[in-house]
């Protein structure tokens, strides 16, 4: 297993706002198929999810992301309490990208006979979202037919706090208590999990 741990500090004299505070971290395709459990079905953040309610739900990570017209920041998930990633079977190919609630409801069901990747927080119930895509690529496309998703890799965003919902671009600012600076969380967070492989035999 392995354990992992950031102390992240906000320097208000440098950056007066963030997206996010968080890390982000590739994983090969093969771990296509992920389970969690956190808020959902549909993509929440701080000012949005009393819609969204905690349960164990699955996906497979989508060949593209759902994306807006203007590709941007999306799927994300709160309240996590552990994510697991698993290898495709033969079965799963054909199956729905769409997020569904799983009929299995706790983490020994979820896992058991498969191989993969589990991820436990240790800090809190952080913020996650997996894509084909960087956030860096979403960033930069203007349009949908400028994303390239990646044909290896899949792209985990662990965070411990993200910006609220609305820029200013086309509609009101986000609320203030829903903005990330060094007014937030005292301006220091840690963010800590455990990642654990599962069924590869000696673990």
């Amino acid at each position: 297993a392995i354990y992992v741990e950031n102390t992240i500090t906000l320097d208000g004299s440098l950056v007066k706002d963030l997206p996010r505070w968080g890390i982000e971290f590739a994983m090969p395709r093969s771990m296509s198929h992920y389970s969690f459990l956190a808020r959902g079905p549909h993509e929440n953040y701080a000012d949005r999810q009393i819609s969204a309610h905690i349960g164990v739900y699955e996906e497979i990570v989508p060949e593209c992301p759902a994306t807006y017209v203007v590709p941007q920041e999306q799927g994300n998930r709160m309240g996590l309490n552990w994510l697991f990633f698993s290898k495709l079977r033969l079965e799963e190919n054909s199956q729905s990208e769409k997020v569904t609630l799983s009929a299995k409801k706790n983490i020994d069901d979820v896992v058991s006979g498969k191989q993969g990747l589990l991820l436990l927080p240790t800090s809190n119930h952080p913020e996650f979202s997996v894509s084909r895509c960087t956030d860096t690529q979403l960033f930069r496309a203007r349009h949908i037919n400028e994303l390239e998703p990646s044909k290896d890799s899949i792209f985990v965003c662990i965070d411990a706090a993200q910006r609220g919902l609305g820029t200013g671009s086309c509609g009101p600012q986000t609320l203030p208590e829903y903005q990330i600076n060094d007014d937030t969380e005292g301006n220091t967070c840690k963010l800590s999990f455990w990642i654990k492989p599962i069924g590869f035999g000696d673990e």
